[in-house]
């Protein structure tokens, strides 16, 4: 994908499908196996999470051009701005650090290096969902990732890192 429409389109389209397919899914398990509404962890059913996992796979497609003068890069600086300059009115000056850190990584690599990669495709949502969970939910052991407490509150996440991978 060489522009910045083939991206949009791509991510628009493969989370449009895979959540069409996942919904569906999720209702015939609501009705034939009289399961309940939430039961498919990695479809959000609230109105609110559909729009977020909409947006997330969107930028998410256009992410990969970040590297180049497009206007991806275009959109993601200036959420970059945006939330960086909120951190600094909220006095969060540690998180406003490293988003400028993690705004400059796509600029150190070459056009399509790392931001191009199957590796970034899987730990670049994986990091964006679990991070601010991480930080706003003290309940969450990183060491003991896998226990049970952790599970159910992955459980909410998930749809998110789905949205960011399908729309990769």
């Amino acid at each position: 994908m060489g522009m910045f429409r083939d991206h949009y389109v791509g991510g628009v389209f493969s989370y449009t499908v895979f959540f069409g397919v996942s919904m569906a899914v999720t209702q015939s398990g609501k009705f034939i196996l009289e399961k309940p509404l939430d039961w498919n962890p990695i479809v959000p059913v609230k109105l609110a999470d559909i729009v977020i996992c909409f947006a997330i796979a969107i930028l998410a497609s256009i992410w990969p051009d970040v590297d180049i003068k497009s206007i991806s890069q275009v959109i993601f600086y200036r959420l970059f701005a945006i939330v960086n300059i909120v951190l600094i009115l909220l006095k969060m000056y540690v998180y406003s650090a490293f988003l400028g850190f993690f705004a400059m990584l796509p600029l150190l690599g070459k056009h399509r290096g790392w931001t191009h990669s199957r590796i970034t495709m899987f730990l670049l949502p994986a990091i964006l969902t679990i991070a601010p969970y991480y930080l706003q939910n003290n309940t969450f052991k990183l060491m003991d990732l896998l226990i049970i407490e952790n599970l159910s509150q992955l459980k909410v996440i998930l749809p998110f890192y789905v949205a960011g991978l399908i729309g990769y």
